[in-house]
């Protein structure tokens, strides 16, 4: 019984962090593409971004949940660290006040600023840009950044014998989509110097949990999960720095 439910336990944490992966991507990167309007001047954009933290937050939260039952399961009458068990929750919650607040300020300011775009001298639209360009973002990312780290540390006890190819796909493609959308969502809002450098923390911080649980001949899906996603961005901001000399936003290419 404890078997079947340990395997359950594995596929279940899996399919979550896939879930995380593909929603924060999606509800991230769709919006700037969906600029038909709905009703002047709310676009479809802005009526799906309206919906991001619905999806985020409560998958955190989920996690974050998992995180604790599976670990304190899995280590019942190991004395805990106060100071761990007590960080994670306050990174989290520190970490959703950041990511709503973030995400609300940018959701409302930028849909001003598009009615702005021929007043860019205006005192109007440098405030509407400071909280929708600058503030928002920094907020934002910072918010989803601390997440992370409070997913990590709350889940770095969790100890599997082994994942299945299944589990690793799941998790592979699950990182993939974070990864990338840390990064795109890095380089569009500016960010780059704070995203950058946190996706080199985040790697390093799941990478020594992960390796301290490999030597232990255990595998834990979350180090995995963000110690892949956090590399994969380091890469795609190490090559988008060297290839185009420096941060240039998909913006100003004309991509978006």
């Amino acid at each position: 019984m404890k078997v079947i439910q340990v395997k359950e336990d594995k596929d279940i944490l899996c399919f979550w962090l896939l879930a995380y992966g593909f929603f924060y991507a999606y509800f991230h990167i769709m919006p700037p593409f969906l600029k038909t309007f709905l009703k002047s001047p709310l676009t479809w954009g802005d009526t799906l971004d309206f919906l991001t933290p619905f999806a985020i937050i409560p998958l955190a939260y989920i996690l974050y949940s998992r995180a604790n039952k599976i670990s304190h399961s899995m280590q019942p009458q190991q004395p805990s660290n106060r100071v761990l068990k007590v960080l994670p929750k306050v990174l989290l919650a520190i970490g959703f006040l950041l990511f709503v607040d973030g995400h609300g300020l940018h959701l409302s300011a930028n849909s001003i600023a598009r009615l702005l775009h021929h007043m860019k001298e205006s005192e109007l639209y440098k405030a509407t840009y400071l909280f929708d360009e600058i503030i928002s973002h920094f907020m934002w990312d910072g918010g989803v950044f601390l997440i992370s780290v409070a997913l990590i540390i709350a889940a770095y006890k969790i100890s599997f014998k082994s994942l299945t190819w299944k589990n690793f796909a799941f998790l592979s493609l699950g990182a993939t989509f974070y990864g990338f959308t840390f990064t795109v969502n890095g380089i569009e809002g500016q960010t780059v110097i704070f995203t950058f450098p946190a996706a080199g923390v985040g790697f390093l911080l799941a990478l020594l949990f992960y390796f301290h649980r490999k030597k232990e001949g255990n595998q834990n899906p979350f180090l995995f999960f963000f110690m892949s996603g956090y590399l994969l961005s380091l890469i795609l901001f190490a090559y988008w720095g060297i290839s185009r000399s420096g941060f240039p936003e998909f913006s100003e290419l004309g991509w978006i």
